[in-house]
């Protein structure tokens, strides 16, 4: 008989659902003996699914969690319960007094966990794209452009991508580009910020008219220093702060800053027209991608707003949840938090026991999640350089199991 067909014996047993535990110590040990267990044998839910079991002491602290996520596989299997051995330590690693305790805990089926969406960071768009907090630098290629981006782990990468600004790979290394020096002596330059060569021997300049004014304009100069044509940025829009022209192409890519946005585009000329004697150019958004900063975001709709607090997240949700059959609990609930950990972001009772995993993201500095219907919420997680939503249904799909009390000797 295989395991899942033992447990499924025990499941169908018409017996009352008593838990029994068995504390086993050698006469008076230490408190800080590791000789000293609790043996728990109980009769599980009958669910399908994983399994998450707690210690709680006498004040109800979850002081230990004995079993995350939990396959039946990991419990011995006896003929009429499932058996595990708590240690007498609590999560750190300490040894607990001796005293009462007490073991429940849940067990979680069929939860849907759907990847809704990234928001404020266009350079992430999948679990496997380089979490990219900021564009260093940017060097244009025949196929593309390579940028220096430094990623949520706080270290520099080169990224390698097409001319549409789609990320092709990611490598450790990230060598500077050297200043450019090809400003000095431009006619009219005032205060070049950042230079590049173009296609035949020209020279694009980012051109700051004053110290103090927060506009800027992209000059192209040909290789005798006369201005071909120059390209005005809204002072309403991102400002230029680095420029990168493709040697074969009328094609720039433009590093842009605003006060709470880093923006990065590629433009191509269509077509230079004459307007009142002067040479008016015609440029083309061949992409755009944004990070938006976001330390402070807020739920409203359904969806995250940057740059505020509250909203319709929550700390908490109370979910009903299946009535176990083996307690009376027919109007059994449970309020849920989000919370993460060094493997990623989880689903935990409001006192700290975990019951799902939603995502492997790590490095998660903030979370908020908020409802979105009687079996159904949703999280926001940000990693600093992201936030995602994710979408978690089918919340019923869980059942308490209760445990009992006993004491550790």
């Amino acid at each position: 008989m295989t395991n899942r067909m033992r447990v499924a014996s025990l499941l169908t047993a018409s017996a009352v659902a008593m838990l029994a535990f068995e504390s086993t110590a050698q006469d008076s040990p230490p408190a800080s003996s590791a000789s000293r267990s609790a043996r728990i044998s109980f009769l599980p839910p009958p669910l399908e699914g994983t399994l998450s079991l707690g210690i709680y002491d006498a004040k109800g602290k979850l002081v230990r969690v004995l079993h995350r996520e939990a396959d039946i596989d990991e419990f011995e299997i006896g003929s009429d319960s499932l058996r595990t051995t708590w240690d007498g330590k609590n999560d750190a690693g300490e040894s607990m007094p001796a005293g009462k305790y007490h073991a429940r805990g849940y067990a979680v089926g069929d939860v849907d966990i759907e990847g809704v969406g990234y928001f404020f960071n266009d350079w992430v768009t999948s679990d496997d794209s380089p979490r990219v907090t900021k564009i260093t630098s940017i060097k244009a290629s025949d196929s593309g452009f390579t940028a220096v981006a430094t990623v949520a782990a706080g270290r520099d990468v080169t990224l390698a991508c097409d001319e549409n600004g789609n990320v092709k790979a990611a490598t450790d290394s990230a060598a500077a580009e050297p200043p450019c020096d090809k400003a000095a002596g431009m006619p009219g330059v005032v205060n070049p910020v950042d230079c590049d060569s173009g296609k035949d021997q020209t020279v694009w300049v980012i051109d700051r008219p004053a110290t103090a004014s927060p506009e800027t304009e992209v000059k192209q100069f040909s290789p005798g220093k006369e201005l071909l044509r120059r390209l005005a940025i809204s002072p309403d829009d991102p400002q230029p702060r680095k420029i990168a022209a493709s040697r074969s192409a009328d094609r720039l890519l433009l590093l842009e800053e605003g006060e709470s946005v880093q923006r990065a585009r590629g433009l191509t000329l269509v077509a230079t027209k004459n307007e009142s004697g002067q040479a008016v150019s015609d440029w083309k958004v061949d992409f755009e991608k944004k990070i938006v900063a976001h330390e402070a975001f807020a739920v409203e709709n359904g969806k995250p707003v940057a740059g505020k607090r509250g909203g319709d997240g929550v700390e908490k949700v109370k979910v009903r949840l299946q009535p176990n059959p083996l307690q009376e609990d027919k109007k059994s609930e449970v309020e849920l938090i989000a919370g993460s950990d060094a493997e990623g972001s989880v689903l935990l009772t409001a006192d700290g026991l975990p019951l799902q995993t939603i995502s492997e993201t790590r490095r998660i500095r903030r979370m908020v999640i908020a409802p979105g219907g009687d079996k159904s919420l949703h999280v926001f997680q940000d990693d600093g350089a992201v936030v995602e939503q994710f979408r978690l249904a089918n919340l019923d799909r869980m059942m308490a199991f209760d445990c009992g009390d006993f004491e550790l000797k």
